[in-house]
C-alpha cells in the first residue's frame, strides 16, 4: 500500500517513477473521489482523481507489463428508469452524477492498460481500530448517529448491495490470480436498500434506535443516486469467487 505521500497518482512523474522503482506485477488502484456530493461543485478534481489518474495509471502499466485492477462503482449505472434487474458487465452505463460520470471515464481510462480487471463494487465499508467515525462510511455514521437520537430517517427505495470491504479485497485478490482480463462484478450477496442495511445492522448490534423508511425525495440530496443499482455477480462466481451475503459482512464488521 503506498500513501498519497509516496505516490500521488495525479502526477505523472510520481506515477511513472515510483512504479519504475517497484516493477509490480500488479497495481491495485483503491485510490478515488468518493464524496459523491462534492463532486458536483468539484468535477474538475474529481475527474482528475477518478479518470485523468487511471489514464498515468495505465500508461505506466503498459511500459512495465503489470496487471492494472481499477476498482470501480455501481454508479456507473442508474439511468435506466424502473430497472428491477441486477446489472450484468455487458450492460450500458447510464451514471446519473458527475461522481458516476467520473467513475465511468476511469474505466474507459483502464482499458488502455494491455492487462485490465475493472472491479465494480458497491456501498463499501469497513472498521477501523478507534472505533465508528461519522462520514467515513455509511455503517459508521448509522452507529454514530444512534448514540444521541431515539430515530433516524434513512432512504428505503434504492436497492444496492454495501460491501464490507474485506471480502471484497479478498475476492479482487482471487480474481487477480485467475489472471482473466475485463469487467467484472464483485459484491457481498443478495441486495438490500440502506434503510433494510441500517436496520439489520441495528438488530446485530443491538441498537434500540427506530430507522424510519423514507423516500429518496424526502431525504433532499442536491445528487440524483441510482434507485436500483444491484450488481450481478455470477461472471465471477463462474470463477470460483463466491462472497458471503451482505448480512455476514455486518457480522464481521461489528466483530
Amino acid at each position: 500500500m503506498l500513501p498519497r505521500a509516496v505516490l500521488d497518482i495525479t502526477q505523472s512523474h510520481q506515477v511513472h517513477e515510483v512504479l519504475a522503482r517497484i516493477r509490480p506485477r500488479a497495481v491495485i488502484n483503491c485510490a478515488a473521489w468518493t464524496a459523491v456530493d462534492a463532486a458536483e461543485q468539484s468535477a474538475k478534481a474529481c475527474f482528475a482523481a477518478n479518470a485523468e489518474a487511471v489514464q498515468l495509471l495505465a500508461e505506466a502499466c503498459c511500459q512495465l507489463d503489470s496487471m492494472l485492477v481499477q476498482v470501480s462503482s455501481d454508479y456507473v449505472f442508474g439511468a435506466e428508469v424502473g430497472r428491477a434487474t441486477p446489472y450484468c458487465e455487458s450492460d450500458q452505463p447510464g451514471p446519473l452524477s458527475v461522481y458516476g460520470a467520473s467513475k465511468r471515464a476511469g474505466e474507459e481510462a483502464a482499458c488502455c492498460a494491455q492487462r485490465y480487471q475493472i472491479v465494480r463494487t458497491c456501498g463499501l465499508y469497513s472498521a477501523l481500530a478507534e472505533g465508528p467515525l461519522r462520514g467515513r462510511n455509511f455503517a459508521d455514521t448509522m452507529r454514530v448517529l444512534s448514540r444521541d437520537r431515539d430515530e433516524i430517517r434513512v432512504v428505503a427505495d434504492q436497492s444496492c448491495t454495501p460491501s464490507y470491504v474485506p471480502h471484497v479485497a479478498s475476492g479482487i485478490l482471487a480474481l487477480l490470480e485467475t489472471a482473466e482480463t475485463g469487467i467484472f462484478h464483485l459484491t457481498n450477496a443478495g441486495s438490500t436498500s440502506w434503510h433494510g442495511f441500517a436496520s439489520e445492522l441495528f438488530r446485530q448490534a443491538s441498537i434500540s434506535t427506530q430507522v424510519l423508511p423514507i423516500t429518496t425525495a424526502e431525504y433532499r440530496s442536491p445528487v440524483m443516486r441510482p434507485s436500483y443499482s444491484v450488481l450481478d455477480n455470477a461472471k465471477i462466481v463462474a470463477l470460483g469467487i463466491n462472497l458471503p451475503p451482505w448480512q455476514q459482512g455486518i457480522t464481521e464488521y461489528l466483530r
